[in-house]
């Protein structure tokens, strides 16, 4: 067994949390295959996501217009290259809108009142 000097240990947990950040990055694009639907590419490209199945949903259609039909409802076209929704600005611009503009919470907001 090897022994690290102190700067080798550093590098080493820099290297660690920079690999374990990139695991989770989703590819840039995603070629649709017959067949798949819109919550399976997201499966495959963002499954460990804490943000609503919706919320991702909407972030491919809104980035991606023309892979879908126009009829209601949008179904995905087959040979279409998706641009996947960067999930770091997801989480970000999601996260950061359920917080107060002030930082304080208003707490009797969400009271019930009574007659």
């Amino acid at each position: 067994m090897t022994h690290l000097k102190p700067f080798q240990h550093a590098a080493l947990a820099v290297v660690c949390i920079l690999s374990s950040t990139v695991a989770f990055a989703a590819p840039a694009t995603y070629n649709v295959r017959t067949g798949e639907t819109l919550d399976q590419v997201i499966r495959q490209t963002m499954g460990t996501s804490p943000l609503r199945i919706e919320l991702l949903r909407q972030a491919f259609l809104d980035q991606n217009p023309k892979a879908f039909t126009k009829t209601t409802p949008r179904y995905l076209m087959a040979g279409a290259v998706l641009t996947v929704p960067n999930h770091d600005e997801l989480l970000r611009q999601h996260l950061n809108a359920a917080k107060p503009a002030t930082g304080v919470i208003d707490e009797r907001k969400f009271w019930v009142r009574y007659p």
